[in-house]
């Protein structure tokens, strides 16, 4: 009997003999929801495309911030985003946002939703996720640089008892706008530089050119990662392609024994290189970069320095972390490169170790330079390494990429 009224509908439908509001009544009767779904959208007036409004999201310092309710900016959030798709004309079992990698003005590159789910028959919400592990910052990849894109919602509904039609697939496509994507640095080359000297960097990245062949960058600079009011400016920069930038930087000997945070900015914002997470941030969310490294040159220690022979003393340049495993299978964390004080308190990946033991004391500073943390390190990685003394101050963070799953 549904069978024969679907047809009969259907076809008062084509000759305009049954009323819209009838037609969706009746689709919203179907045991079916997809189509149930399928049916309205059959009946839905055409020229009321669907609007995308994305939850609140954060973008790093530097950065254009959002507009409530626009996507304008969505390129530069940081981890995942939750989009609304408002007045569907049909429930979509799948989203994807396509991106215009190569700025040909033809959108390729394919970019799945998550957790696509019917909040009410005018409300449909998803998930647009980080790219992890090798992006877990964002969730777009770095060849999108931003601009138009395509939102393409699809269904798919197969035959089946309270379908006669067959399979059949619905599709809407709409365009929005992404924003510009702020300059990306992956990484600098050497990390380790005798500051005492002119350093020539290689920056590899992406977007530093605009679609249209205009710089994306307009300055590269290294903030002290100690003193974040210690602000180089590199000598000169060449952008030699939208991926790679050579910058010429003279730190100065002063600055021997310090590491400096590199950047790069442009008129979408500035390169990011997170030292803490800006309030609202979807957590887990990495610091540094969106690989979730921070980016920086270590200067190293100046000659002399008072030891016993020739050769001065090598002090660590940059907080590193080794995962071991002991001959019965358990894991420790190494941590090194840094000096640390007594009681300090560990997190890794916002999980705290249970055993956290201090080595290689340092007696003219009372600091440590090793830690070796047990029990749990497993739970957190990769993930975030945050150390704070005694009172609750920052000694450091950053992101540490061992894992315990090969």
């Amino acid at each position: 009997m549904k069978r024969l009224l679907l047809v009969l509908l259907s076809l008062a439908m084509a000759t305009g003999l049954v009323p819209l509001v009838k037609w969706q009544a009746h689709a919203a009767g179907y045991a079916n929801p997809l189509v149930a779904s399928a049916v309205a959208a059959a009946a839905a007036p055409q020229g009321t495309p669907t609007v995308i409004i994305p939850d609140a999201f954060t973008v790093a310092p530097g950065q254009l911030v959002p507009e409530p309710r626009s996507t304008v900016g969505i390129i530069n959030a940081l981890c995942d985003v939750t989009l609304n798709f408002v007045s569907c004309s049909f429930q979509p079992a799948s989203i994807q946002i396509v991106c215009d990698a190569n700025a040909d003005g033809v959108p390729e590159l394919i970019i799945p939703l998550k957790d696509v789910t019917l909040i009410n028959p005018l409300l449909t919400r998803a998930t647009l996720p980080a790219l992890g592990p090798g992006l877990p910052g964002t969730p777009f990849p770095l060849a999108c640089c931003g601009g138009k894109a395509n939102v393409v919602l699809s269904l798919t509904v197969t035959e089946g008892d309270n379908n006669i039609f067959g399979t059949f697939t619905l599709t809407e496509t709409l365009e929005i706008d992404l924003g510009q994507r702020a300059p990306v640095i992956v990484s600098v080359s050497p990390s380790t530089a005798d500051c005492a000297v002119p350093q020539d960097l290689i920056i590899p990245g992406s977007c530093f050119l605009l679609a249209d062949g205009k710089p994306n960058v307009t300055s590269v600079f290294a903030i002290d990662r100690s003193n974040p009011a210690t602000v180089i400016q590199s000598k000169a920069f060449v952008i030699i392609n939208t991926n790679l930038i050579d910058a010429l930087f003279d730190f100065g000997a002063a600055n021997a024994g310090k590491t400096f945070l590199i950047y790069a900015t442009g008129p979408n914002g500035t390169s990011r290189n997170l030292t803490a997470l800006p309030q609202g941030t979807p957590t887990p969310c990495p610091l540094g970069n969106e690989q979730g490294v921070q980016v920086a040159v270590a200067c190293k220690p100046a000659a002399g320095g008072g030891g016993s022979g020739d050769t001065p003393p090598i002090e660590p340049l940059a907080d590193r972390c080794e995962l071991q495993r002991d001959a019965a299978g358990n894991f420790s964390l190494v941590i090194s490169g840094g000096k640390y004080p007594a009681n300090l308190t560990m997190t890794i990946g916002g999980v705290t170790p249970k055993k956290v033991k201090l080595q290689d004391k340092n007696s003219d500073t009372g600091m440590y330079q090793r830690i070796v943390a047990k029990k749990k390190v497993c739970n957190g990685l990769p993930g975030n390494i945050v150390l704070k003394d005694s009172t609750g101050a920052t000694v450091t963070t950053f992101v540490c990429n061992q894992s315990c799953t090969p």
